[in-house]
């Protein structure tokens, strides 16, 4: 199994999200920020079926004093990933950054574009790592999950590697196959740095 390190807010001791915490998330994250909690564990309980020892999978982590929270950071041999995990269902187009809906084949911009979200979520890990002195073997890599079945998505050559809910399993394990990047002492620096960053 993973090491899976938790950093989500507002969870009880049992990693469950009482109605108040609820509410108090969705007034500071957002309404769909339980939707998205949910979605998150479902990846992470489909990866962590596939992915053995040697992973360290970071939830919700805050980077160092900024405000900023990434959702999930898989971090491994095969390399360091940030991945975006969405509930939604629907025909979306996702080409290049461009990221949106499809009917009637006419594409309409989203208003929240997880691409270029993720595609910037895994550049400001990448700097935090590169301010904290490590050297990257290779770059970040962002991915977006999606966990609803009833989620298409059409990728035309997308800025960021996009897996569908019947895909989780093959995805988790691509990066046990993969070319490995890091050694174990390597990314373990990386996970170290994130739960302690210098100052």
């Amino acid at each position: 199994k993973m090491k899976i390190i938790d950093q989500t807010p507002l969870l009880d001791a049992n990693g469950q999200l009482s109605l108040m915490r609820r509410i108090q998330g969705m007034l500071k994250y957002g309404f769909s920020w339980p939707a998205n909690l949910e979605a998150q564990e479902k990846v992470i309980a489909q990866m962590n079926k596939v992915i053995e020892k040697g992973h360290t999978l970071f939830r919700n982590q805050q980077l160092g004093a900024s405000e900023i929270v990434i959702p999930l950071i898989l971090i491994g041999a095969s390399g360091i990933y940030v991945m975006e995990v969405t509930p939604l269902k629907g025909f979306y187009r996702a080409r290049g950054e461009e990221w949106g809906t499809v009917s009637n084949g006419r594409f309409q911009p989203a208003s929240i574009n997880v691409l270029s979200r993720a595609t910037r979520l895994a550049k400001i890990l990448q700097v935090f790592f590169e301010r904290q002195g490590l050297k990257l073997s290779a770059p970040v890599e962002p991915v977006l999950l999606a966990t609803d079945p009833g989620m298409h998505i059409e990728s035309v050559r997308p800025a960021v590697r996009v897996v569908m809910s019947d895909a989780v399993d093959r995805f988790a394990a691509s990066l046990l196959t993969g070319r490995p990047v890091y050694n174990t002492a390597e990314a373990g620096e990386f996970v170290e740095r994130l739960q302690h960053p210098r100052s």
